[in-house]
């Protein structure tokens, strides 16, 4: 059976999960020193079935930032372990691929391949490869030797599934495992009004919200689709909008369309220089799509996934069957104890840190000053997601569904499975309507120019003005009184007064623009520093020493009493109070609730999710009442006050950002839907099976590119390109 183009691209990610257990990192053999035999000097660290890899191999693995960033304490001895279990997996897979028959001639199309790639082809351009190759570390020989090793890599990952198929009840059950992967996108009907500059845009967003018709004001103001009447999706010499995806707009713009989740008028956006409002006039949710639709898509993913956990499974074979001794000289060691027993499976610590470590949320974060929260925290939020996918597993014979694919992704796609029949009525949405007005409350906003005048006649003048005429500019040239345009501003952004008046009282007047409006005269009183008394009679006495010689002692002991005076007062400098004259010009929109039509498919969506969590958490607490779980790693977060006074040197706004960037990082992974890294890749819809698969694509493609193409662009960008 041929795959297809997607279809690759999702087995690829999935095999580049099984060769590093779920590992972001890459080792690269600089200075033409790889694994098992390529450097053939110096102490060696560790020993693989016999083979081994040394001291310099493993500075070589120890450089990636990963390992850098913490080095001491837990946090440093479990990226130890993490190093460790990575040359291990790495070393085993090269040393069962070395079996696999590579000849010259292929080598030599990989070669050529390469610097066809890189347009560094031909004899001419001798120079410029071997000049690439040696920024990345390799010669011409050992370059070959690494793409050979590759070669026999693909051939060996070729020849584990060779003949893996998928029947047709596998496939339904991948299909009712994976629904969520298998939805149209969600789409909006809406009318797009683009203007060349704010004022406008300002002007089309007012009369919208003032009721007139989208239509006309898209056609009288809009620079694009305005013989449409901005209709979006409208082919030439229509009118009315059709659905379309997010692609059909800029994406700050699609963001905030989308994010209507109804009917409803976006604020002014700018993008790419010039400014949108978008009306949408219906919101289409995501939607089931049946089976029958998308039959083919799901037996291309179902055979990937099912050919990705036959890989996997022959890995985890390999290095269960390994023979692994670390001599008594070593820097390294190797200490894989069990964290948990679940049933008679015990979870290690190396599946512990490899789940932990591999968070890219996690990853970006960390440093020695976040490393206890990763220790006290995220680690036994890590044991106990792994706790649960073994229970999954081990809760499988009672589905009667035989789901293919990784373990992660089987254990997902069980948890989808048992939750697959929740369901959302009338009364669930409008309770948690109800429940959460603050979610669908639109704070109060409002555009506002502030006015500066000298005095209160003057504003008292440029207030009668702008009432009269409605002209800001005409108003402030004819008084003399200063504007500044504040733009968009929302509660407690401004100063006290200026705040309590736009946003707690209605002391504004209509002009005849409206919804323009301008407040009462408003007297604002700043305290301001002034010169202490003491520096004047300092000036004094200086004036009087030039006089006489009795003066100037006179005057001398006046200074020093002047400065004794300043002294006296420098921790309570003198102040005045000065009176300032404001008025603001505003169009003010007030807090609002989001009436439930427009919300009602996003609480949908959010009420079936929390109805399916309830069913995979039930079934998993069924799974436990029958199956024995035993904790062994202590769980520092029990005893662990996240009350307590931080070091000094971390910032708690920092540290509790990062938190909950790291958490939505970890559901990310099992999430409720699984809309995590596994479910993606299954699905082939999202970016982590994409990007994921990107580089060890490259490899299993045969074109040798893999770690030299990785470690040449790493040091050339973008010439390598």
């Amino acid at each position: 059976m041929k795959l297809s183009r997607r279809a690759n691209t999702i087995i690829l990610w999935f095999v580049s999960i099984g060769l590093l257990a779920g590992m972001v990192i890459t080792f690269t053999p600089s200075l033409g020193l790889g694994f098992g035999g390529a450097n053939e000097t110096g102490a060696v660290a560790l020993r693989v079935n016999g083979e081994p890899i040394r001291e310099l191999t493993v500075a070589q693995a120890r450089s990636n930032p990963l390992f850098l960033s913490v080095t001491e304490g837990e946090v440093g001895e479990d990226l130890e372990l993490l190093l460790v279990d990575a040359l291990i997996r790495q070393e085993v897979v090269r040393q069962e691929s070395a079996r696999q028959r590579v000849s010259d001639a292929d080598v030599r199309r990989a070669v050529d391949e390469f610097r066809t790639t890189r347009g560094i082809a031909g004899r001419a351009n001798d120079s410029a490869y071997l000049d690439l190759l040696a920024r990345s570390g390799f010669t011409d020989e050992t370059f070959r030797v690494y793409l050979r090793q590759q070669l026999q890599e693909e051939a060996w990952e070729a020849a584990v599934i060779d003949g893996v198929e998928v029947d047709d009840e596998e496939v339904r059950a991948f299909f009712e495992g994976n629904r969520d992967r298998y939805v149209s996108e969600e789409r909006i009907e809406a009318r797009h009004i683009v203007t060349d500059d704010r004022e406008t845009a300002e002007e089309a967003l007012s009369r919208l919200q003032a009721g007139e018709s989208a239509a006309l004001v898209a056609r009288e103001l809009s620079v694009e689709r305005a013989d449409r009447d901005g209709a979006l999706g409208a082919a030439a010499g229509e009118t009315e909008p059709r659905p379309v995806g997010r692609p059909a707009l800029p994406t700050t713009v699609a963001t905030a369309a989308f994010a209507l989740g109804g009917p409803g008028i976006t604020d002014v956006i700018e993008s790419d220089g010039r400014f949108h409002v978008v009306v949408v006039e219906a919101y289409l949710p995501v939607e089931p799509r049946p089976f029958d639709e998308v039959a083919a898509a799901v037996r291309d993913d179902a055979l990937a996934a099912k050919r990705s956990g036959v890989l996997e499974a022959e890995i985890e074979r390999l290095v269960a069957a390994a023979r692994v001794e670390v001599p008594e000289e070593s820097s390294l060691r190797f200490d894989d104890q069990p964290v948990a027993v679940v049933g008679d499976v015990e979870i290690m610590a190396t599946d512990l840190v490899r789940a932990t470590y591999t968070n890219p949320q996690i990853q970006q974060a960390l440093s020695p000053d976040t490393a206890f929260i990763i220790t006290a925290f995220f680690k036994p939020s890590v044991l106990a997601q792994l706790v649960d996918q073994e229970l999954a597993l081990q809760g499988l014979a009672e589905l009667d569904a035989p789901f293919v694919g990784p373990r992660a992704v089987v254990a997902q796609s069980a948890l989808n499975y048992v939750a697959r029949d929740a369901e959302v009525d009338e009364d669930d949405v409008v309770a948690y309507y109800e429940q959460n007005q603050t979610t669908f409350t639109v704070p109060a906003s409002a555009e506002v120019l502030q006015v500066e005048a000298g005095s209160l006649e003057v504003a008292a003048a440029f207030r009668d003005a702008l009432l009269r005429d409605g002209d800001v500019a005409l108003a402030a040239e004819e008084t003399g009184a200063e504007v500044v345009e504040l733009g968009l501003v929302v509660p407690g952004q401004l100063e006290g007064l200026l705040d309590l008046t736009l946003f707690g009282t209605d002391a504004f007047e209509p002009l005849p623009e409206e919804p323009w409006q301008v407040s009462d005269i408003l007297v604002v009183t700043d305290e301001v520093p002034v010169l202490p008394e003491a520096l004047e009679v300092d000036a004094e006495a200086e004036e009087g020493a030039a006089e006489t010689e009795e003066g100037a002692a006179e005057a001398e002991e006046g200074a020093a009493e002047s400065e004794e005076a300043a002294d006296a007062e420098a921790d309570e400098p003198l102040t005045r109070f000065v009176d300032r004259y404001v008025l603001l010009v505003a169009d003010r929109r007030p807090e609002r609730v989001r009436p439930l039509a427009e919300v009602r498919s996003q609480i949908e969506s959010t009420v079936l999710a929390e109805a399916r969590a309830e069913l995979r958490e039930a079934w998993v607490e069924e799974l436990r009442e029958t199956i024995d779980v035993e904790l062994l790693l202590e769980d520092p977060a029990a005893e662990f006050d996240f009350g307590l006074p931080l070091d000094e040197d971390v910032d708690a706004a920092e540290l509790e950002e990062f938190v909950e960037s790291a958490e939505e990082g970890l559901a990310g992974g099992e999430d409720a839907d699984g809309e995590g890294a596994g479910g993606e890749g299954a699905g082939g819809e999202g970016a982590g099976g994409e990007d994921a698969g990107g580089d060890d694509a490259d490899d299993a493609d045969g074109d040798g590119d893999g770690a030299a193409e990785g470690e040449a662009e790493s040091q050339e960008e973008p010439a390598s390109e």
